[in-house]
């Protein structure tokens, strides 16, 4: 990520430069100052004073929306340029491959919610690098805290401001900005049509209206067109643009996606495994649903390694079971935690019996999916097969 964001911060002083070199009146001689540099200053003048006008530069960087700002810069960098990077369809199974890869650091990013160490280096950085930011209202605050912050009621030990602040200072939290990353692998995967992404293009405007539009729209092979919305609750918004454009639009469900499972026990999300990326990613692989059964389908690891608990990415996930006495435990309440966390608090004698029982329902990890657009793919599969057949009779 360093590399992208220090070209990005390459961009950003080129056109410092160039700026900074037609507003200092010394750059130029009498002809050209009397002509360049005062049409210029002027122009420049006027738009500094529409900028604070419009305060266009909040929408740059400032405390209010800053996680919407920091996650529509890592946006711009895969969807507003790096399409241009892939040509082919082996790119396309590696763009997919990064946006997984992408996600497990997001993840990462995530740990600071736990990590008293970890957010103290943070902000310890912010305020190294990025000074006014120590002097927001609730940096102290946050700075002083010993407890878990930026987690859902009841598990937040932190108070709702500060649950808040927390999320101003991370791109997107919660699985905001990785869910629809991974919607775009998902659609691209799922190979419904073309897929225009309209995340950086969250309002589109006419000169006497503007529209909401859906986080995506999709242009069938069969020259039809759908939005698809990334998260639930937003109906109305939905339904709004549909009825402004004749468009049907789609809620793709993140609250159940099996992206979402951050382990009760430690609060961490459970990323994805190598197998699972590897697999998604190669676009010969046809994948059905989103669950993987550990011990019978991983090539990484042997089943030892992975009951053992050595695999950091399995998910234990089981309801008990009276005839089965591994099952006989807390947690096997059919919530998803991380299989580790799982032995690591269970007795001695009952980490025994479940790591012997190799029980191959409860280890489990998911590959990428989202429900809501079945039907759509479905349709489209259906649409493919018979495009295919029907070629095949032409060239007979």
């Amino acid at each position: 990520m360093e590399e992208l964001f220090a070209k990005m911060q390459k961009s950003l002083i080129h056109l410092n430069i160039l700026h900074k070199l037609f507003v200092e009146a010394n750059n130029y001689t009498p002809e050209e100052k009397a002509d360049i540099y005062d049409i210029y200053k002027r122009n420049s003048d006027e738009l500094n004073e529409l900028v604070r006008v419009l305060n266009l530069d909040s929408q740059l960087y400032s405390v209010k929306g800053r996680q919407m700002i920091l996650a529509d810069i890592i946006e711009y960098i895969l969807l507003g340029r790096g399409y241009y990077s892939v040509k082919t369809r082996e790119d396309k199974g590696k763009f997919i491959k990064l946006i997984l890869h992408l996600a497990n650091m997001l993840m990462a990013y995530d740990t600071l919610t736990v990590s008293k160490n970890l957010r103290d280096k943070f902000l310890q950085a912010l305020k190294n690098e990025i000074a006014e930011v120590s002097s927001e209202p609730k940096f102290s605050e946050l700075n002083n805290f010993h407890g878990k912050v930026g987690l859902k009621n009841g598990v937040s030990e932190a108070s709702k401001e500060l649950d808040k602040y927390f999320d101003s200072l991370l791109p997107k939290t919660a699985g905001g900005l990785w869910h629809e990353l991974l919607v775009y692998a998902f659609l691209l995967r799922s190979n419904v049509g073309y897929v225009l992404p309209l995340l950086l293009s969250q309002r589109i405007l006419s000169l006497e209206k503007d529209i909401v539009p859906p986080d995506f729209l999709i242009i069938t092979y069969d020259k039809h067109i759908y939005g698809i919305e990334v998260g639930t609750k937003k109906e109305i918004q939905s339904g709004s643009f549909s009825l402004k454009t004749s468009i049907p639009t789609a809620t793709l469900d993140t609250i159940n996606s099996r992206v979402s499972d951050r382990c009760p026990i430690c609060n961490k999300w459970i990323p994805f495994c190598e197998f699972v990326i590897d697999k998604y990613s190669n676009l010969d692989e046809k994948i059905e649903g989103d669950e993987v059964r550990c011990l019978e389908e991983c090539s990484k690891y042997d089943k030892e390694y992975i009951a053992e608990g050595n695999c950091p990415f399995t998910k234990y996930s089981r309801k008990r079971a009276p005839s089965k006495q591994y099952t006989n435990h807390k947690y096997a309440d059919g919530l998803h935690y991380h299989y580790r966390c799982v032995l690591n608090k269970v007795s001695e004698e009952k980490k025994r019996e479940i790591i012997t029982a190799k029980d191959t329902i409860a280890l489990k990890t998911h590959y990428p999916y989202y429900y809501g657009i079945e039907d759509l793919i479905k349709k489209e599969e259906s649409n493919n097969t018979e495009e295919l057949e029907n070629d095949q009779e032409s060239e007979e």
